[in-house]
């Protein structure tokens, strides 16, 4: 092989060489290309999810406020439910103290059933003044 062949063959072994590190430089640029576009698409997702995640929460909260107004409700019905029968027990017992018959009860216990009365009427009496006054 001569020394103007032997040239030849390097320029074109460089030249081939330089095309392919050519090549190789568009493939990296086009590969970092992809990597900002899927980056970019990964960040609008998470933002996305971000987003979801948010309103889910925000929901949550709702939800957990609206069930806790219901179990306020609830309480407070029970509170009066049980009030009314209170109220209830007590005048039914008022009720059977008033019903005794004193001139049938040894002295004792007629002075102990004329005082309940007595508490009773009084107590009565202040009821229905109360509210007028």
């Amino acid at each position: 092989m001569g020394r103007d062949t032997s040239k030849q063959a390097k320029k074109k072994a460089a030249s081939a060489s330089s095309e392919c590190v050519s090549k190789m430089h568009d493939l990296s640029i086009q590969k970092i290309e992809l990597f900002k576009e899927t980056e970019g698409e990964r960040k609008a997702r998470l933002d996305e999810i971000v987003t979801l995640e948010k309103v889910k929460v925000e929901e949550v909260r709702e939800h957990c406020k609206k069930m806790l107004d219901i179990e306020r409700e609830r309480l407070a019905l029970d509170k009066q439910r049980f009030h009314k029968e209170a109220e209830k027990k007590e005048k039914k017992e008022d009720e059977r103290i008033l019903a005794i018959n004193l001139d049938q009860c040894l002295p004792m216990q007629c002075v102990y059933y004329q005082a309940l009365q007595e508490d009773i009427i009084q107590k009565l009496m202040s009821q229905r003044r109360g509210p007028t006054q």
